[in-house]
């Protein structure tokens, strides 16, 4: 959780022990994440030792610390991927970067090294706290996921926030205790218990203080807006409404928010625990500089709610657009929403995809609807980054475009689990694909290709680039050959092929416009193997004239996708009827640019290959008539070229 961050400057104590700790846990093999941010949980637990005892405070102490921030670091790996959290410290998610699946891991591998650094402190009490806290962290938030079956969450909101966020600073809080380096105002000693119980409170004020500067325009946290709103998370920021709060778009909700008065009771409600929580603290001889730091969370609070009061309905909704994620959403909206009319979206199919509209149009009227809409939304999902495609354009933030796709993402899988969105594309295309029982992960592996085109990247080989070509392509024509009932995993496969031939045709025939966007696709250790760089791309685009290693190197690229273009033409004999003829012509005319990039030289770094009517028309005759020839029936076992098996 990214939350309020005015805090004092770390101190030489805390800084130098985390260190120490850090280098001790390495020397054992252990990941250890970088130690960043505000580094609350061991701040916590130093402001319970008293100040003449740090000085003396051993490893075993620190270590402690380090164990906790490490399930912090973990927590919000996974967090993110529950959350679809793009942004985090101003900074873009490692699960908007590189998806899923890496931000689980490094969470999973932050979270056994947090147990393995517990246990290095040598203190079962300790270990035991720490090993109930993962727990409780865990079953917190399974339980915020459950609340929104609950009829008052309210009522069950304190439980779930005291584990989902207290239980880490709970056992940071009782760590000096389990030390024996706690003491109180009076110089008693104080048990972990009481400082666990401390802690805990201290973790639910945090919370409490993050809730309603989530529905504050003006505070900066570090993170989307209105994700909790976005997300529909019930917090404390809520009062006593109910689930019909989130019936209702994100500006409405920030205008009902200030304009009801829930935003002036939230922030009296942190202000009172603030004064009881501070009592509790200095009674139990916390060091001056946590009271600060809950005074100003207070006092944050205050200033962000009297900011937004100030502001009015008007300006939340009017002069100044509404951030993070409530902007993005609509702007996202609003993008799907020019589109227009279902009517519309077969000219938008053309008009991007000339090759394959023409193939389109050898299908039935009701399958050429689909496949019109299908392809309108994988374009309009491309789309959605094209503003980083602009080489004069502003710089649009990459956190920006991360969170653009993850919003799209987050809508599609609610039109897709049955939910109204009003948002016709959504509704329609999820909807269809839905009922014909295409699963969710083929839209969201899509929006994964797309994601990988944000930031650009270099692929080392053929193999590299398979992960690419398979997410923006392959999954395409699966997502199609099961549209029309096909499940075969020996059909899929050969559609798979086809979309990686045709992404690669694709690759090769945009070189030049790719390259002028800071982007090369061509395998990196073919470019070696043939003596093409980047600075040779360069320079053949600025004139020079194109080399036999380019030549050579395209030839390779272009055979590679001819192998692969062979081995999908297996599979069409198994499709339905009226989807073989379109996915043939498809083929033979896309196959066809590799004969244009021939016949213009080499030179796709200047000319851009494309079919002319007349020769899609004869290449579709050809395709046609090769089709009457392919054996029927009979199933080639012979190996995809550099082709994964990855099932639909």
């Amino acid at each position: 959780m990214s939350g309020p961050n005015a805090v004092r400057p770390l101190g030489e104590p805390l800084v130098a022990g985390l260190a120490r700790a850090t280098a001790i846990a390495r020397r054992r093999g252990i990941e250890v994440p970088p130690v960043r941010g505000r580094l609350l949980r061991p701040r916590v637990a130093l402001s319970f030792v008293p100040e003449g005892r740090r000085a003396a405070l051993g490893d075993r102490f620190w270590l402690g610390c380090l164990a906790v921030q490490m399930a912090h670091e973990a927590s919000l790996q996974h967090d993110d991927v529950l959350d679809r959290g793009t942004e985090r410290r101003n900074a873009a998610t490692l699960f908007a970067r590189h998806g899923r699946a890496a931000a689980l891991l490094v969470g999973d591998l932050y979270l056994t090294g947090a147990y393995r650094v517990a246990h290095m402190v040598r203190s079962e009490p300790f270990l035991a706290d720490f090993t109930d806290a993962v727990e409780a962290t865990v079953r917190g938030e399974r339980m915020q996921r459950e609340l929104s079956a609950a009829a008052n969450p309210a009522s069950l909101y304190g439980e779930v926030v005291g584990a989902k966020s207290g239980a880490l600073f709970g056992v940071a809080a009782a760590l000096p205790g389990w030390m024996g380096s706690a003491a109180n105002s009076h110089g008693a000693w104080i048990s972990p218990i009481t400082l666990r119980e401390l802690g805990v409170r201290l973790g639910a004020f945090y919370q409490a203080v993050d809730d309603l500067l989530d529905y504050c325009p003006d505070a900066e946290t570090g993170k989307p807006k209105l994700q909790d709103f976005t997300n529909r998370t019930w917090t404390s920021a809520l009062g006593d409404s109910g689930w019909d709060w989130f019936e209702q778009t994100p500006a409405s909700a920030v205008v009902e928010f200030f304009r009801t008065g829930m935003a002036r009771r939230a922030a009296a409600r942190v202000h009172l625990e603030g004064l009881a929580l501070t009592a509790k603290l200095r009674d139990a001889g916390a060091d001056p500089t946590l009271i600060d730091l809950i005074d100003s969370w207070s006092d944050r609070c205050r200033l962000a709610v009297a900011g937004g009061s100030r502001a009015g309905s008007r300006s939340v909704i009017g002069t100044r657009p509404l951030p993070s994620s409530a902007t993005t959403a609509a702007r996202v909206a609003a993008r799907a929403l020019a589109l227009g009319p279902r009517t519309n979206w077969g000219r938008y199919f053309a008009h991007h995809s000339r090759s394959f509209s023409f193939a389109a149009l050898l299908f039935p009227p009701e399958e050429r609807r689909l496949v019109r809409e299908i392809y309108a939304f994988c374009r309009f999902t491309d789309d959605l980054v094209d503003e980083a495609d602009r080489p004069n354009g502003p710089r649009i933030p990459v956190a920006r475009l991360h969170r653009t796709l993850a919003v799209w993402e987050e809508i599609c899988r609610a039109a897709h689990d049955g939910e109204r969105t009003d948002i016709p594309l959504a509704d329609v295309v999820m909807g269809e694909t839905a009922r014909r029982g295409i699963p969710f992960e083929l839209v969201a592996e899509l929006i994964e290709g797309v994601r990988m085109d944000v930031e650009p990247r270099a692929y080392g080989s053929l193999e590299e680039l398979r992960e690419y070509t398979h997410r923006v392509a392959s999954v395409v024509g699966a997502w199609l050959t099961r549209a029309f009932g096909v499940s075969d995993a020996w059909v899929l496969e050969r559609a798979h092929a086809l979309g990686h031939a045709m992404q690669l045709t694709n690759i090769i025939r945009d070189v030049g416009e790719d390259l002028a966007l800071g982007r090369v696709y061509l395998p990196a250790d073919r470019m070696a193997r043939h003596g093409v760089g980047r600075a040779s791309l360069l320079h053949m685009q600025a004139g020079d004239e194109i080399q036999p290693g380019y030549v050579a190197l395209l030839e390779e690229v272009m055979a590679h996708a001819d192998a692969a273009y062979e081995v999908s033409y297996e599979g069409i004999p198994h499709l339905p009827p009226f989807f073989q003829r379109p996915v043939t012509v498809a083929a033979q005319v896309y196959r066809g640019i590799h004969d244009r990039v021939r016949a213009n030289g080499y030179d796709n770094l200047n000319r851009r290959a494309h079919t002319s009517l007349p020769d899609k028309v004869l290449r579709a005759r050809r395709g046609l008539g090769r089709l009457r020839t392919m054996p029927r029936g009979r199933r080639a076992r012979r190996p995809l070229p550099t082709v994964q098996k990855e099932s639909g």
